[in-house]
């Protein structure tokens, strides 16, 4: 056999700190450390578990914590449940101000669509209050041209009304003669009275307005002046 090939056999002492049991048997196994037993030092070797401890040679179930393993996965399994609790928390939290947000948002953006309505229904009514305003501006201009055509082409129906009552009046007056008596006519009067006859009524005259009055007043003077 090759030299320096092969490893180490030699007696080597395991030890089972859970049953604090040891015992010697030969190994290959690297040990990193020596313990003196029956006065004779050899390479020393710890195990988890031994014939001492194992279920099957015991018939006792056993809870083995090597090396503090256990510990570690609880610490760790508790940060761990820690830090998911404490993200739940926050997560919680951070939902409940996002909906907060979300119902301002919502809030906002209503009264926006409420004041965007009131401005739009502002600007159709003013829009259409100006349409209704040029509308009766062109009717009436429309109207008051009619107007001056009818005048232009009929300018004899645009006598005023009092214009028209005067000229009634003028040819009232015009029609209407004063009824003048004169000596002969009194005279023929009187002896009419002596006579059983009776005259006939003369027939009825409609009473004169003060312009007509006014008229036969000027024309009685003009006749009495040359007697003067």
């Amino acid at each position: 056999m090759k030299k320096d090939i092969h490893p180490e056999y030699r007696d080597v002492v395991f030890s089972d700190a859970s049953a604090d049991f040891k015992f010697i048997t030969r190994s290959t196994v690297v040990a990193k450390d020596t313990i003196e037993l029956d006065g004779k030092t050899y390479p020393h070797v710890q195990v988890d578990i031994s014939s001492e401890s194992h279920p099957f040679f015991t018939g006792k179930m056993k809870f083995v914590d090597t090396a503090g393993r256990v510990e570690k996965f609880q610490n760790k399994f508790s940060k761990t449940m820690k830090e998911q609790k404490k993200a739940k928390a926050a997560a919680a939290e951070q939902a409940i101000l996002d909906k907060a947000a979300a119902d301002v948002e919502r809030a906002a953006e209503k009264i926006a669509k409420a004041q965007a309505k009131e401005i739009e229904d502002a600007k159709r009514a003013k829009a259409k209050a100006a349409a209704e305003k040029k509308k009766a501006r062109e009717e009436k201009k429309v109207a008051d041209a009619k107007a001056a055509k009818a005048a232009k082409e009929n300018p004899e129906k645009q006598e005023t009304p009092k214009a028209q009552d005067t000229k009634v009046v003028t040819e009232a007056s015009n029609e209407a003669p004063l009824m003048e008596t004169s000596p002969a006519s009194e005279t023929e009067a009187e002896k009419a009275e002596g006579t059983s006859e009776e005259v006939p009524a003369a027939t009825a005259i409609e009473p004169l307005t003060q312009e007509e009055e006014a008229a036969h007043a000027a024309k009685a003077e003009a006749k009495e002046a040359p007697k003067a």
